[in-house]
């Protein structure tokens, strides 16, 4: 029908070969995993920068993720606009560290109007591939000395860490902006079936599969 927005979406399980509960800075996650993950899959196929503007407020809404708690790395020319934003939008926001060039902040986000107002600056910097992580209903980020593996294998350095809890679901945006990693402990993404159901109704999801590898 004319006028209809349609969105394309791959939607693919990890193997557990793709990822590990250490950081790696290239691969998936720059961020250590604590606890039991016994969904992981992600969005592919999109580019964020690009995607429709509701895509991502409206599925948060759908799967009843408020408040969501987002751990972001921002650069320091951006944020001044990160505050305003959150200062305008009623977002409670922490510095969890100040880094050379950037800051890392922790967000409490109740609502989509709030999401919708923050989020292009999240794509501003996931595309950057800067850290933007967030999680549902918790704040599961802490700071923590941990090891690394990837090009940083045996490296040891302060590290955003995530605590998977039951009934627990991790949000991340992908190298250079173009997937939606999700890190869940819960039943409606358990399945193909059951992800299609919490997607916006423009959203037309197909099912990939990714092969076993022994390395990333």
């Amino acid at each position: 029908m004319e006028g209809v927005r349609k969105m394309n979406i791959d939607v693919g399980y990890f193997p557990k070969s793709y990822y590990d509960s250490k950081p790696d800075i290239t691969g998936s996650f720059p961020f250590a995993l604590d606890g039991v993950t016994k969904y992981v899959f992600d969005f592919s196929g999109i580019y964020l920068p690009e995607c429709d503007d509701d895509f991502i407020p409206s599925w948060m809404t759908n799967v009843k993720a408020f408040p969501i708690y987002s751990c972001v790395e921002v650069d320091s020319y951006l944020q001044d606009e990160f505050e305003q934003i959150c200062n305008a939008s009623g977002i409670r926001f922490r510095c969890m560290e100040q880094r050379k060039g950037s800051s890392l902040f922790v967000s409490e986000i109740e609502n989509e109007k709030q999401l919708k107002a923050i989020f292009p600056l999240y794509i501003t910097q996931g595309t950057s591939n800067e850290l933007v992580v967030w999680s549902s209903k918790k704040n599961v980020f802490s700071l923590e000395n941990r090891e690394w593996t990837g090009v940083h294998k045996g490296m040891i350095k302060k590290t955003v860490v995530v605590k998977m809890e039951e009934d627990t679901s991790v949000f991340w945006i992908g190298h250079d902006g173009d997937s939606i990693a999700t890190i869940s402990n819960q039943l409606e993404f358990s399945s193909y079936e059951n992800i299609s159901q919490t997607l916006p109704e423009f959203v037309i999801p197909t099912l990939i599969e990714y092969a076993e590898t022994d390395e990333i």
